[in-house]
């Protein structure tokens, strides 16, 4: 074995390292967050408890509030609730009192942080309209596609400006066009639940289905984006039929509790650590092997779980040991047809195995991809939670047997004719 295949796994043995190092124990740069730590990930009711809001529909003008009002406003509701990629959420309606309720998970132990502040925005109309200098309405939501955040320079200078996108229909074309014509050489307000939020100078007719509105140049860059991210959410997940009044708030406590985490989460480390014994005792180097990709693979899950802010609940765990299960899974399939590529003497057995076991990996992973999507889409509260968890494990996993798994045992290949032991064959199979 070369020295060279030597320095290649201690350098992929230390960054494994330091990736689970940080998936629990987060990065910090003086009082900047780089990477958040297992403890900064976000839990739902079932484990940190939340927030119970009861909201009251608002009657104007004498108009009647319908259950298909009411219905329409609770998909409205959740939809921004999983744009703050909340998927363990409780949202009811009841048409006798013209009420929606909303349950949502929050940390009510951080004192840190208001608990409310993960509703806000829930209860905003989000009417949005462009308007003339005499307040005559050129175009509205209705007119408007897909609403989207963006960080892209808006200048020249190249520096990020954070910013939302508007994609308007075809008719929304045409009277964005229109509008633009009309108040060439003025400016064009517009307005989201009658505050003007933006008012862009107008220089000539615009023909074209997107529009930006950017965020006020004296805030801070963090508030611009969080101010962006708000209204890109509001606008996107579509406008309430009818205002909303909180009548009624409260904390909840969890379920099931911290203690069912703790008790989980050492579940699924026994789990790793077991399955991590198993596979060294019966395959040895590519055990080894096994057990650094499963560490390197559950330690991606987490990152990328506190990245995105996906809340981790009961079922996502159940999910996260399912998914590593998996990832075993794949490698077993490799590995066995490895030792199969040894005993039968094969040249380049390593590349044959892998070739060999890839359509089986690839399938059986892709079919339980389809069923996680599938969750998330027709899913609603924690079985959404589930079929995200899942998917993403998927294709972590995935990405761990092809890519880390095959580079590293790739390293120890000029070890398999001289110690075929350590690849779990004996020694009488391979004279």
């Amino acid at each position: 074995m070369k020295s060279k295949n030597i320095i290649n796994v201690i350098i992929v043995v230390v960054i494994v390292g330091l990736l689970a190092y940080f998936s629990v124990c987060g990065l910090k740069i003086g009082d900047k967050t780089i990477i958040k730590g297992i403890k900064e990930l976000k839990t739902g009711l079932d484990i940190s408890g939340g927030v119970s809001i009861v909201y009251q529909a608002k009657v104007e003008d004498g108009k009647d509030i319908t259950e298909e009002d009411l219905k329409k406003s609770e998909a409205v509701i959740r939809n921004r609730l999983e744009a703050k990629n909340i998927f363990d959420y409780i949202v009811r309606s009841d048409i006798s009192t013209k009420q929606i309720s909303v349950e949502i998970p929050a940390k009510i132990t951080d004192s840190s942080q208001d608990p409310l502040e993960v509703v806000e925005g829930l209860d905003k109309t989000a009417k949005i309209e462009f308007r003339d200098q005499d307040s005559n309405v050129l175009l509205s939501g209705d007119d408007i596609e897909s609403a989207t955040y963006s960080s892209d320079p808006t200048d020249n200078t190249g520096m990020p400006s954070p910013h939302v996108v508007l994609t308007f229909s075809e008719e929304g074309k045409k009277k964005f066009a229109d509008a633009t014509e009309k108040l060439a050489g003025s400016t064009l307000p517009i307005y989201l639940d009658e505050e003007k939020i933006t008012e862009p100078y107008v220089t000539e007719k615009i023909e074209s289905n997107t529009a930006i509105i950017t965020m006020n140049s004296s805030d801070s860059y963090e508030q611009r984006e969080q101010e962006a991210r708000n209204i890109a959410m509001l606008i996107d997940s579509g406008a309430l039929p009818f205002s909303l009044e909180v009548v009624h708030k409260e904390y909840i406590g969890p379920y099931i509790g911290q203690k069912a985490l703790e008790v989980s989460m050492m579940a699924g480390l026994v789990a790793l650590i077991v399955i991590a014994v198993m596979m060294i005792v019966i395959y040895r180097l590519p055990g080894f092997v096994s057990a650094v990709a499963l560490v390197g693979y559950t330690a991606l899950v987490l990152l990328v779980m506190s990245t995105t802010g996906i809340s981790l609940t009961l079922p996502g765990i159940a999910s996260l040991i399912l998914s590593i299960g998996m990832a075993v899974d794949a490698n077993v399939i490799i590995f066995e047809r490895y030792k199969e590529e040894l005993r039968a003497k094969s040249r380049n057995a390593f590349e044959k195995s892998f070739k060999h076991a890839m359509s089986a990996i690839v399938d059986g992973n892709i079919t339980t991809f389809i069923v996680g999507i599938l969750l998330y889409i027709f899913g609603i509260g924690t079985v959404k939670g589930f079929g995200i968890v899942l998917a993403l494990g998927v294709i972590l996993s995935l990405f761990t047997a092809v890519i880390v798994t095959k580079f590293l045992l790739k390293q120890f290949v000029p070890l398999e004719n001289k110690h075929p032991f350590l690849f779990g064959i004996k020694k009488e199979v391979t004279k």
